[in-house]
């Protein structure tokens, strides 16, 4: 019956698509309409709070272990979608935690004393004349374009999830590595090798 509802109104208005595909678009159109809405608006229109979770790594006696407070951060519509377009623009392919990760990363720069103290400036951060992230420099991330994925991603991020283990750099995995030599490595996932 709703199909024939929807054919007579197409052929009132003179248009030949096919029911079923306007259907499916209609509800793909509703789906996208949700996350976003879910991603912004649930959260206070254009403010977005998030606590930084603990994070344990079982060592040895000898070893400390580390161990991260939890910390309210707030970020407000701006920043998110600059998170979000970075994660997706250098994790993209590697699902919601690889981009989560990326996520991470970000989030413990503006925590630590080293880096600037917001989401902005940490993404835009440049080194002499190449920006610390790539894809920044190259264009890729202006151009970004966050999935359903990037979403769930910054979702698990606001929930205070943190799969970084304190990380401060990535890079994908490469034979010559500035980080390699320079910084210590953590763990390899996700596409990447995440160092402190």
């Amino acid at each position: 019956m709703k199909k024939d509802l929807l054919r007579d109104t197409l052929k009132k208005l003179r248009l030949k698509i096919d029911p079923e595909v306007l259907g499916y678009t209609i509800i793909l159109v509703l789906m996208v309409y949700f996350i976003f809405w879910i991603t912004t608006l649930s959260a206070g229109g254009k403010e977005y709070e998030m606590e930084e979770t603990n994070v344990h790594i079982e060592q040895s006696d000898q070893q400390n272990s580390y161990v991260s407070e939890p910390e309210i951060v707030e970020l407000d519509f701006d920043e998110a979608q600059l998170l979000m377009k970075l994660a997706w623009s250098e994790a993209g392919n590697q699902g919601i935690k690889g981009q989560l990760a990326v996520m991470n990363v970000v989030m413990n720069r503006v925590a630590d004393e080293n880096f600037p103290d917001t989401v902005e400036e940490v993404i835009y951060q440049k080194l002499g004349k190449y920006y610390q992230f790539t894809v920044v420099g190259n264009g890729v991330f202006k151009n970004a374009e966050p999935t359903e994925e990037t979403h769930l991603a910054l979702a698990e991020l606001e929930s205070g999830e943190d799969i970084s283990q304190g990380a401060l750099y990535f890079e994908a995995p490469t034979k010559k590595s500035w980080h390699k030599k320079n910084r210590t490595f953590l763990f390899e996932d996700y596409g990447h090798r995440f160092y402190k």
